[in-house]
């Protein structure tokens, strides 16, 4: 009888305390229960499993799509695939490294961002939770592209009050992370007067590195 008793109030319990951790959820697919933070389980060596940006002006648009192992740029008629590696790694000092290489059979791409993260969401003003958002904003960025043995490096180096790109985290996992962005930006252009209209859209998939 007391073991069924004690079985009642385990039951009870877990009844009372799912509907509340679902309620501390940020992301749409977030664990429903996890014993770490959100910090705890961002701040770890992440491989990119998809990726993909498409930036349009106007009409014109430029995609480009990582599934893992390929990377594939599409403008226009041009379709382009080329072997590709992606990783981002976070520290709980509250910085980050962006890693990428992508190489064919005549060059090879190299491209390195470095910058601070931190989680962002539910002011006042906002629909968002709290820390349902990502910030990353760049402070050091360093391209080195080979061409036919010819090799060009790009370095840039900001301070001050520096733009950063803001992702809604849909999933945060200690083993897998799924981000989106869109920005939207009107250019207003003088002699003649007209205005470009300017959408950039991400789609990021994490996977733990092993």
């Amino acid at each position: 009888m007391k073991t069924f008793r004690r079985l009642l109030v385990v039951v009870l319990a877990a009844m009372i305390m799912i509907p509340i951790f679902n309620a501390c959820k940020k992301g749409a697919e977030d664990p429903s229960l996890s014993f770490y933070s959100r910090k705890h389980r961002l701040c770890q060596d992440w491989g990119f499993s998809f990726y993909k940006r498409v930036e349009q002006t106007n009409s014109n648009s430029v995609s480009y799509e990582f599934d893992g192992a390929s990377f594939v740029t599409m403008y226009a008629n041009y379709h382009y695939i080329a072997h590709a590696t992606m990783k981002i790694s976070f520290s709980k000092n509250g910085t980050y490294l962006w890693d990428q290489y992508v190489s064919t059979d005549t060059s090879t791409c190299s491209y390195k961002e470095e910058g601070s993260w931190y989680f962002s969401g539910g002011s006042k003003d906002s629909d968002t939770k709290s820390k349902e958002l990502l910030g990353l904003q760049p402070t050091k960025e360093t391209t080195i592209l080979q061409i036919n043995g010819s090799t060009s490096t790009t370095n840039w180096v900001g301070t001050g009050d520096l733009m950063a790109r803001v992702y809604k985290i849909v999933k945060l996992s200690s083993d897998e992370v799924k981000l989106t962005m869109k920005d939207e930006t009107t250019h207003i252009l003088s002699n003649p007067t007209s205005s470009d209209l300017s959408i950039i859209s991400e789609e990021i998939n994490l996977k733990k590195s092993l």
